[in-house]
């Protein structure tokens, strides 16, 4: 039995859900995350006390979907089964949230594998931040830990100037990804040209629709994707966001605008212009593009954006997670 403790807040992080999420989908392996992410549990997707502080977005996608285990999750005595070594890797799911963590805790954590994720949108590796620095030094102890062997960074933003900073470490890229279960199993009929949120601004003015959530309720919206032939994504504050996977997901054609202008290193991997995804740079560009596309070219397109949805899917992000962390998966 393969042990994680994966230390966690209450605020949604993309990166860190997914992952969660596809950890808890294999077997053989014991996550307890802590404390308990109530936004992944079923009726968890809004905060009890104050539901004006919901999930961003609405909680499409990966919010409410867990449960918790027959005979639940032993939370108790986190601090002491860690000392006792019962776990046998620490994941920190957001490093610039919990720096505080790591400082107080970080002769604890030197005693087994380290793993910490940066899902934020920020080429800066961690801590290359002078205000968090302010805030709460580096020290000793930390730079140590940091450069451990077992101690791996998982970085979503990450660019040449992210890895000049962290010569020295064990730095992976890693990605978004989405539950199997929303992926289609085959393609739809499709009864729409453009999905109805158009978050490139220029394409929406020019096709009079709404650069803005349009959806409330998120079938409503995954079945607007479905029926959508083209779905439109663009870089926000950093590359990644879950709008490309959910198009893919759908069986929609994902239309990137300056795809081609992604750092190689940045999240989404695996995006070809052409072969799954259309990659474009103007308005007038794509729809001369989607113009020549023929019935065939689409279908294809179509169908490489669902195998590409597969392949990033939250289970098979897990497995890659724990390769590059250099723990073996557990076997059914």
């Amino acid at each position: 039995m393969l042990r994680i403790l994966f230390l966690t807040d209450d605020r949604e992080d993309y990166l860190a859900d997914g992952l969660l999420h596809g950890l808890r989908q294999l077997p053989g392996l014991e996550v307890v995350d802590y404390p308990r992410k109530e936004c992944m549990y079923e009726g968890g997707r809004k905060c009890k006390v104050a539901p004006e502080f919901g999930v961003r977005g609405g909680g499409f996608s990966l919010y409410g979907l867990l449960t918790e285990p027959e005979g639940g999750i032993d939370r108790s005595f986190i601090w002491q089964r860690l000392a006792a070594g019962w776990f046998n890797a620490v994941l920190v799911s957001n490093v610039w949230r919990q720096w505080g963590s790591l400082l107080q805790w970080h002769e604890l954590l030197a005693t087994q594998p380290l793993l910490l994720l940066d899902g934020d949108d920020d080429q800066r590796l961690y801590p290359r931040s002078g205000t968090r620095v302010r805030q709460f030094g580096i020290g000793t102890g930390l730079s140590n830990l940091l450069q451990q062997p077992t101690t791996h960074i998982f970085k979503r933003e990450l660019t040449n100037r992210s890895r000049k900073w962290g010569l020295r470490l064990n730095i992976h890229p890693l990605a978004f990804s989405i539950p199997e279960s929303l992926i289609l199993s085959q393609l739809p009929i499709k009864s729409l040209l453009f999905s109805s949120h158009i978050v490139d601004r220029d394409l929406s003015a020019k096709l009079g629709a709404s650069a803005n959530y349009v959806f409330v309720d998120e079938q409503s919206y995954r079945s607007d994707l479905a029926s959508s032939r083209f779905g439109i994504t663009t870089r926000r504050a950093g590359w990644d966001c879950l709008r490309h996977y959910e198009i893919a997901a759908a069986g929609a054609v994902i239309c990137f605008r300056d795809l081609d202008k992604k750092p190689v290193g940045c999240a989404p991997h695996g995006l070809i212009d052409g072969l799954n995804c259309i990659s474009y740079g103007s308005s007038d560009e794509l729809l001369g593009r989607i113009e020549s596309v023929s019935i065939q070219q689409e279908n294809e397109l179509q169908n490489s954006a669902l195998a590409w949805a597969h392949d990033n899917s939250t289970l098979n992000r897990a497995l890659e997670f724990l390769l590059l962390a250099g723990l073996n998966a557990p076997s059914n």
